[in-house]
């Protein structure tokens, strides 16, 4: 049992290594809003844990003005002095204060149950019923031109990465095809993930998919080629295709994540955590997903390893986690914290340490 007794709010910017270009929008920074949320136990003692809410105004309409409102004029004074006797209850709560808003709403979730995890004294993971394992992800190509594309490519691979996320939509299929071949051609052991952020009809993926089959590309699936809003064209898509369609802004929730599979027969979802606005949500996606003997890509933002941390203690939770997308935290110039989760290489390594593994000095200084 916990009663909240305050939040507190820091925001970072920091710049990315290289920029973060998609069909929907390009990013040069990183920028979000880390979340501090205090509560004490029944004998008294005071726990801290600690959440991320990133904007993405294309995606969840979050902004990093409407997190803070949202925060600190809703959430806040609401919640403070409540008891809750589990974070699910917290999300439940929170939920129904405000729709939308995933973005913040995840944050606070996020710091509860790192609140949790601290009082049980067990890392994340494990408190979610998982373990505390190192997780690999893949690495994203932005949208580029030939060249720079290749160049990018030999930095990521050199650094161990053995599958690349390659965002499309800004170029002809033609062209797009060309671009996998020659990073095949260069890198024959590497398996690529095509994601097209809805910039493409059914008759372009179907072009897209023909091509690729023909130059016997090694692609896993192709990630949200259609628009939201024409996920009713989706069953004669994967039917037809012989490369895995998955969906991303698509699902929010178990409820579109149950419609979408029991409608149109796709098996791969990729969850990402402020999409579904907690991590009880984000669990209950899984869960749907299992249902329909489906796999699920745990996927992210542009976020810090502080959101990224529940995203890896999910990975090493859920069983349909058959694809890792976190690679966020290796595109930061520098990590916003120094403790908690560790990147080594291709790894995201979780902390030992009770929840998160992050102290109050690191939060101060955010």
């Amino acid at each position: 049992m916990i009663i909240v007794s305050d939040i507190k709010l820091k925001k970072y910017t920091v710049k990315l290594k290289r920029p973060f270009v998609t069909n929907l929008h390009r990013q040069d920074n990183a920028e979000g809003i880390v979340i501090a949320v205090s509560a004490k136990t029944e004998t008294g003692i005071i726990f801290t844990g600690y959440g991320e809410a990133v904007p993405s105004l294309k995606v969840t309409g979050d902004t990093l003005t409407s997190i803070v409102a949202v925060i600190n004029d809703i959430v806040k004074p609401a919640i403070v002095n409540q008891t809750f006797q589990t974070p699910a209850e917290v999300d439940e709560f929170v939920h129904g204060l405000i729709v939308f808003n995933s973005a913040a709403r995840l944050a606070v979730s996020e710091a509860v149950y790192d609140i949790f995890a601290r009082i049980a004294d067990l890392p994340i993971a494990e408190y979610l019923g998982g373990t505390s394992q190192p997780v690999v992800t893949d690495y994203t190509l932005s949208i580029s031109q030939k060249n720079q594309m290749l160049q990018d490519a030999d930095d990521i691979v050199s650094r161990g990465f053995s599958a690349l996320k390659i965002k499309v939509g800004g170029d002809t299929i033609v062209n797009e095809i060309d671009k996998i071949a020659q990073l095949n051609h260069r890198y024959q052991k590497i398996h690529f993930r095509i994601d097209a952020n809805q910039a493409w009809t059914v008759a372009q993926t179907m072009q897209f998919i023909e091509m690729a089959l023909t130059k016997e590309l090694p692609i896993d699936f192709i990630e949200q080629p259609l628009k939201v809003g024409f996920e009713h064209q989706l069953k004669a898509l994967v039917v037809k295709s012989k490369i895995p369609i998955m969906l991303d802004e698509s699902v929010f929730n178990h409820h579109q994540a149950f419609q979408y599979m029991h409608e149109t027969a796709v098996r791969l979802i990729n969850v990402k955590l402020e999409k579904a606005g907690s991590i009880t949500e984000a669990q209950k996606i899984f869960q749907t997903v299992n249902d329909f003997n489906g796999q699920a890509m745990i996927g992210c933002m542009i976020e810090s390893k502080i959101g990224i941390a529940f995203a890896v203690a999910l990975a090493n939770t859920n069983k349909t986690v058959k694809y890792v997308d976190l690679d966020a935290p290796f595109m930061f110039n520098y990590d916003l914290v120094p403790d908690g989760l560790r990147l080594d290489q291709t790894q995201l390594i979780p902390s030992n340490q009770s929840g998160l593994g992050i102290a109050q000095r690191s939060f101060d200084g955010i």
